[in-house]
């Protein structure tokens, strides 16, 4: 028997919105209500789209039919916007990142728990099978007992192909906030709660420059920190992550993680699966298998026109299901927390030089079941149509077929 459809309400129409709004009106369990943003123009142009309303902040948050609010307004007035929503009496999933600071996260998850409201927070790539084939194979004893691991992403800045950047070089836009969290959220999965946080951060160049979309050739200040070197201690092991927006030549490693009898080399946490696998001297590599695992099939093409699998939205349903079933979600309220105090405590050990240890913690998100996720498995559409999007790409081109 199915269950009725959770209404939705939408803040934001940026870069962003088109992968949640395909995603809401692909799953069954969910219902697009309404869209809203400070700039009608482009809402009005999104909602018609979709065949829904298009209103003001004021009045989405003011509709009694919307019973979760879905925020995808720029990460430096998440926070701000979140409060607002549950002063509104609604459930939240937003976009990375949830707040700011540990204090501000804390504050939202006591303020939800009070108001009987759910919160939830991106990435939700983890829930992906590249990374639940490496949870399972580390569980399993496939590598031993973990030692240390290390993640590297270097890129030459979001400039080369965000075309509104400037964002990013604020405070609250940095790497950690940004890139972070893929990361983060990906290690938390394997490896459990941070104990210990050491970073440093470096600046690049004072001004950039936009080299895409509207405001390409406009020239912007740098206002933070554009690499960050951090070592994340956890009780079963240390991990070196770096993220730098300094590096001219793209260059990522997203992880591997050493243990005593071998090594898992992990996928990319920005997407949903990839080439994961494992080495041990017995055996050499060998791929992580995911065949029939969900969220695993390429359904979208990236920045560089390459197959890419990227189903986000299906934490937003698992968080659906738990409004309907009284269940736990995977990116619940203590993994938030957690997760938003690591952003910080990178950032702020990079300022003051000194080492944090955390007050928060959470438990490992549960893995996914093939039985007991069989809703959220069957519930969470592919946000996008492959063969669609690369004929909408030809025909931007101007490129003719055949």
């Amino acid at each position: 028997m199915g269950i009725e459809p959770v209404r939705i309400g939408v803040i934001g129409a940026g870069d962003i919105s088109g992968v949640y709004l395909n995603a809401i009106a692909g799953s069954p369990v969910l219902e697009l209500g309404s869209i809203a943003t400070r700039r009608p123009a482009s809402a009005e142009t999104v909602a018609e789209r979709f065949g829904v309303a298009c209103m003001s902040v004021d009045a989405l948050l003011g509709d009694p039919r919307i019973e979760l609010v879905v925020n995808l307004t720029p990460g430096r007035d998440h926070a701000a916007l979140n409060a607002r929503i549950i002063e509104a009496g609604k459930s939240i999933y937003s976009e990375k990142p949830f707040a700011l600071t540990l204090e501000m996260a804390r504050q939202l998850a006591a303020q939800a728990s009070a108001a009987n409201v759910l919160i939830g927070s991106a990435p939700d790539t983890f829930y992906g099978a590249a990374h639940q084939a490496a949870r399972r194979a580390l569980d399993a004893g496939a590598i031993g007992k973990p030692v240390f691991g290390q993640s590297f992403i270097g890129l030459p800045g979001l400039e080369m192909f965000h075309p509104n950047p400037a964002q990013f070089y604020l405070p609250g836009g940095e790497p950690p906030y940004d890139i972070g969290p893929y990361y983060i959220a990906m290690w938390v999965s394997l490896l459990g709660p941070v104990r210990r946080v050491h970073a440093t951060g470096s600046f690049g160049p004072a001004e950039r420059v936009v080299r895409h979309g509207p405001a390409k050739g406009t020239s912007f200040p740098v206002e933070v920190a554009t690499t960050f070197i951090t070592s994340l201690t956890f009780d079963a092991a240390h991990v070196a992550l770096t993220i730098s927006l300094d590096v001219a030549i793209p260059t990522q490693r997203p992880g591997e993680l050493y243990g005593t009898q071998g090594i898992l080399e992990l996928a990319d946490p920005m997407f949903f699966s990839g080439g994961a696998g494992q080495f041990t001297p017995a055996t050499g590599r060998s791929p992580l298998a995911t065949t029939g695992m969900p969220f695993a099939e390429p359904n979208r093409l990236d920045h560089a026109g390459q197959p890419v699998a990227d189903y986000r939205g299906v934490g937003l349903v698992d968080m659906a299901l738990a409004l309907r079933s009284g269940k736990q979600h995977r990116t619940g309220a203590d993994f938030i927390v957690h997760n938003v105090e690591i952003m910080e405590a990178i950032t702020r050990s990079a300022q003051s030089g000194q080492a944090i240890t955390l007050e928060s913690t959470c438990d490992r998100p549960a893995p996914l079941d093939a039985a007991l996720d069989a809703a959220l498995i069957a519930n969470t559409a592919s946000p996008f149509d492959l063969a669609a999007e690369r004929a909408a790409r030809i025909a931007r081109l101007h490129i003719p077929h055949g």
